[in-house]
């Protein structure tokens, strides 16, 4: 009974974490500023991290950890208006792929490493239309994870991204036309 216990607060706690990513992530959104942005992006990814620890999803884990510090360390660029270099593109992705190879257990451990991978590099161009659509397929990739672990709030937080992701594409594909 005590496990069982310890497993239910486990998942309520995973899904207020999950919860407070979502609110971040709306926030960021509606962000002006880069940096503002940026700042929400970072707490969001963090707020996810813990929601993957009390889940015990260890991929997820290391992934949004890196992502985290991506984050982060974009907020820094973008504050003292430094240029992205690729040499950091390629440390995170050569990051989420040693994180995935360490805590890879099954086919399901491949997507928090593919995502934010995917993520990670169209984030280095400066095509908003290229970012748009990877935004909906890493979600998309982190929602099939959500919902092997069976995570009500992370598959909430991934169809509302991807929702908002196809209604952005779909606005500006319309507006462009």
């Amino acid at each position: 009974m005590f496990e069982e216990f310890n497993l239910t607060a486990f998942y309520i706690i995973s899904q207020i974490f999950a919860v407070l990513s979502i609110i971040f992530d709306l926030v960021a959104a509606q962000r002006r500023k880069k940096v503002d942005l940026l700042k929400m992006d970072t707490l969001a990814a963090f707020c996810s991290s813990l929601h993957y620890v009390f889940l015990g999803a260890w991929s997820g884990l290391a992934s949004k950890i890196i992502t985290t510090i991506r984050n982060a360390l974009a907020v820094y660029q973008t504050t003292h208006k430094n240029k992205k270099s690729k040499l950091i593109l390629i440390v995170f992705v050569l990051a989420y792929i040693i994180m995935g190879i360490l805590t890879f257990n099954s086919v399901f451990s491949i997507l928090p490493i593919l995502a934010p991978s995917i993520y990670t590099i169209v984030i280095y161009t400066s095509d908003v239309k290229k970012i748009r659509y990877a935004v909906v397929i890493s979600n998309l990739l982190w929602l099939i994870y959500d919902i092997h672990l069976l995570s009500i709030a992370g598959i909430l937080a991934e169809t509302i991204i991807i929702i908002n992701g196809l209604v952005a594409i779909y606005r500006y594909r319309k507006k462009n036309k």
